[in-house]
């Protein structure tokens, strides 16, 4: 039993994000410097933060490594998000982790 709490909590604790990826149309929606953006192309997807865009490529950062995408081998852009359900989410499983921690040394106290 207290094994499968564990697991609970972990799988539930590694799957919290405080961000979440907004899918955008490159003809619709307006870029932002500054932002950070995730770019998937043909084979690859990465995470990265845009510096300006051109007629035809964007200039982004990765890891202060500048970088140089044509806007046509772009697949999908998602522009990242601060999600607060998700945070909030995050603090109350490192709360209930933190209760159930204490808890279970006081009662093993307790029960000795």
């Amino acid at each position: 039993m207290k094994t499968s709490i564990i697991y609970l909590i972990a799988i539930s604790f590694l799957f919290q994000s405080c961000y979440t990826y907004k899918a955008i149309d490159l003809k619709d929606d307006a870029l932002f410097s500054g932002s950070n953006y995730k770019i998937s192309q043909a084979d690859k997807s990465e995470k990265v933060k845009l510096l300006f865009v051109n007629d035809s490529t964007l200039v982004v950062s990765k890891n202060d490594v500048l970088k140089n995408i044509p806007l046509s081998k772009i697949t999908e852009i998602k522009e990242e998000k601060f999600s607060t359900p998700k945070t909030l989410g995050l603090l109350a499983t490192l709360g209930l982790t933190t209760l159930i921690v204490v808890g279970t040394i006081a009662m093993s106290d307790f029960m000795e």
